[in-house]
């Protein structure tokens, strides 16, 4: 009786496992490719961008 009220926020095992990724254009890529080629390997923008890469490329292996 007391968990009830949770049951509204229960999702499927599908429903919250497709998450969505953005799309950006061919022009878009390459604009932040070469930004990203003029940062030092070391930078933390740089860092952040691979971590952000990876985590879309598991965004999309789980939704295939």
């Amino acid at each position: 009786m007391l968990l009830m009220p949770l049951n509204g926020c229960a999702k499927g095992v599908s429903d919250g496992l497709c998450l969505h990724v953005a799309s950006y254009t061919a022009t878009e890529q390459a604009e932040a490719a070469e930004v990203l080629a003029q940062m030092e390997p070391s930078a933390v923008t740089a860092r952040m961008l691979a971590d952000y890469g990876r985590l879309r490329e598991e965004a999309r292996a789980l939704c295939r």
